[in-house]
């Protein structure tokens, strides 16, 4: 039987078969969650738990016990427990979505993916938010982060980090061989034909092209470098496709065929592609903002050798600097018992003093616009946050709750044009064709 808003706000079922317990939700009328009591704040003395991975500082303790200690000293009557959570997107969503189906009553608050608020708050699996804050609240924020964290009309999601991407680039070998940074992809197939014709590297560009949520992301970003998109603003109709698809495909197809991009990047994800780049053989690298504590490590072989660029465009196309929208958000459980104490604690990690200690202390980009476009991070040390607000945010085709089955078919077609198995237009068309049958329930 499909999943229903209204059958799961109803739902209050047994065990969910992981450490978080399932018990009596705390609801209004009906079974819904009592927001007017939420908008009030705490309702004296409460414990949290709060689901979330660890989350390392710039000297190596953890982040989370650092903003509970901060919100504490305003909310001494309010503690919080952490729940170690698996810092992979895909399980942490799959032990959370089967808990709070059952009508768990903890985690109270818990960490998810940007990609998640059309699915949980279609399924009734995150409380809306927009009735327990102020009417402009949301506005302190980059508008793409509120879209993708929306649904018919509320925020499901407070902000939490930021993680968008950046061209990584070995600094060293454009200036041996005399070549700028590149502003266009056609000038980066330039650079890496130059380079590997010296000898210089083994191949130009890695990325992400491996058939999983990974390739998606890149090809969003491709296809906003283009002038196109993938769904419509409503997430009903497939605008993938046209000249913006075949431009974006087209270049990856040619890229593959080159040598710029190499087969093996079918293959990659981050891990793999951010090895081969670290390891020497590319000169070129696209992938998340934290890649640059992995680069500049004091164990890194390519250590003082890279430079951070925002991503390229196409020649005659849109501005370049897109990047994808990634990071992580708070939701607050629609069954939890303290409701109240919940939207408070996600609430200050989202606001300005947790904020301003995560930017300070650790690689995590804000959330918060006017501490993305500050001076002070302009003028940090960290590229990848100097250049955070630079970059144009691109977010994922999420504004379905078929999200995942429109991924898929993005990177399961995408994925073929970069192993040279299916020309461009091809992917294109099935893709195309997949996608719709996700938005009409039609696919698994």
């Amino acid at each position: 039987m499909a999943l229903t808003r209204r059958s799961l706000l109803t739902t209050a079922a047994g065990a969910a078969g992981t450490a978080l317990a399932a018990t009596a939700c705390g609801a209004g009328p009906g079974g819904a969650p009592d927001l007017e009591a939420a908008a009030h704040g705490p309702a004296g003395p409460a414990t949290l738990r709060w689901w979330s991975f660890a989350m390392a500082t710039h000297e190596g303790g953890d982040l989370r016990t650092d903003l509970i200690r901060a919100f504490r000293e305003l909310h001494p009557d309010i503690e919080v427990e952490i729940v170690n959570a698996p810092a992979v997107t895909d399980i942490s969503r799959t032990v959370l979505s089967t808990a709070l189906v059952s009508g768990a009553a903890t985690p109270d608050v818990y960490m998810g993916d940007v990609a998640w608020p059309g699915q949980f708050a279609y399924n009734a699996l995150a409380t809306p938010l927009s009735p327990v804050v102020p009417g402009d609240y949301w506005r302190a924020y980059p508008e793409e982060v509120i879209t993708a964290l929306s649904w018919e009309g509320d925020v499901y999601a407070f902000p939490f980090f930021g993680d968008q991407a950046f061209l990584f680039y070995r600094a060293d070998l454009l200036e041996r061989h005399r070549i700028e940074v590149p502003r266009t992809w056609e000038e980066v197939a330039e650079a890496a034909a130059r380079v590997r014709r010296a000898g210089g590297a083994e191949t130009g560009l890695v990325l992400q092209g491996a058939a999983y949520e990974g390739l998606t992301a890149n090809v969003a970003e491709f296809v906003a470098d283009a002038g196109g998109g993938i769904l419509d603003a409503d997430g009903t109709e497939v605008t993938f496709g046209g000249r913006a698809g075949e431009r974006a495909l087209g270049w990856l197809a040619g890229a593959a065929e080159s040598g710029v991009l190499p087969r093996a990047a079918a293959t990659f994800r981050e891990q793999e592609a951010t090895d081969a780049f670290t390891g020497g053989g590319a000169l070129f690298l696209r992938n998340w903002s934290y890649v640059w504590g992995v680069v500049d490590a004091p164990d890194s072989p390519v250590r003082g050798r890279v430079g951070v660029a925002v991503r390229p465009g196409f020649e005659g196309g849109p501005a370049r600097g897109h990047g994808c929208l990634g990071g992580w958000c708070n939701f607050v459980n629609p069954h939890g018992r303290n409701l109240g104490a919940a939207v408070a604690f996600a609430r200050f990690c989202a606001e300005e003093e947790a904020q301003a200690l995560m930017m300070r202390t650790s690689a995590y980009l804000p959330a918060l616009t006017s501490l993305r476009e500050s001076a002070e991070a302009r003028a940090s040390r960290t590229p990848t946050l100097a250049l955070a607000g630079e970059v144009r945010l691109v977010p994922r085709p999420t504004q379905t709750p078929r999200y995942p089955q429109v991924s898929k078919a993005i990177y399961t077609r995408v994925n073929t044009v970069l192993n040279g198995r299916t020309a461009p237009g091809d992917a294109l068309a099935a893709a195309r064709s997949e996608i719709a049958d996700a938005l009409a329930g039609r696919s698994l």
